[in-house]
């Protein structure tokens, strides 16, 4: 018989990329994909990956988070030619952290068919870390990483259409 502790969490869809999940805690957190094809000429199908729990009430941490995250993500890969964004907010002054997390559980979960590229940008005020993740038979893998890099160069602003 296998462990619950081995097992992701319960997700259910609220609607198209959003889900929601309740831990063993009774913290509810919300995943969900935006689109941000407006932020380049080139970002059909890329969306940015977002989770967060539903109130700011301190949580234990959970290693079963990480496993329905990392389910979450499966599934949205299951179409190849989708990509992800994934922005460290620096709201709170906790990006790095977090992009340390999202590394590690990339280290841990990946099963070998998803790539990942990082970069950061920086301003007086604040450094964002981003990445963005692409299935390895994605076909235009190529064009979305030199775009994604092309977006990291104008401070995350989005890029004009030449």
């Amino acid at each position: 018989m296998e462990s619950s502790l081995q097992l992701p969490y319960s997700i259910e869809e609220r609607e198209n990329w959003n889900y929601t999940f309740i831990t063993k805690h009774g913290i509810q957190y919300h995943a969900y994909f935006i689109d941000v094809s407006y932020l380049h000429p080139e970002f059909e199908e890329v969306y940015t990956f977002n989770i967060e729990p539903e109130d700011d009430t301190p949580h234990p941490i959970d290693v079963r988070i990480a496993l329905t995250v990392a389910d979450i993500l499966r599934r949205f890969f299951l179409i190849k030619e989708r990509a992800m964004l994934m922005v460290c907010d620096n709201l709170d002054g906790k990006e790095q952290k977090r992009e340390l997390l999202f590394s590690r559980w990339f280290s841990q979960y990946n099963e070998g068919y998803i790539s990942k590229y990082d970069a950061s940008s920086e301003t007086e005020d604040y450094r964002l870390y981003v990445s963005i993740y692409l299935h390895k038979e994605n076909p235009r893998s190529n064009i979305l990483v030199t775009a994604f890099y092309q977006l990291v160069s104008n401070g995350m602003y989005p890029v004009d259409e030449e």
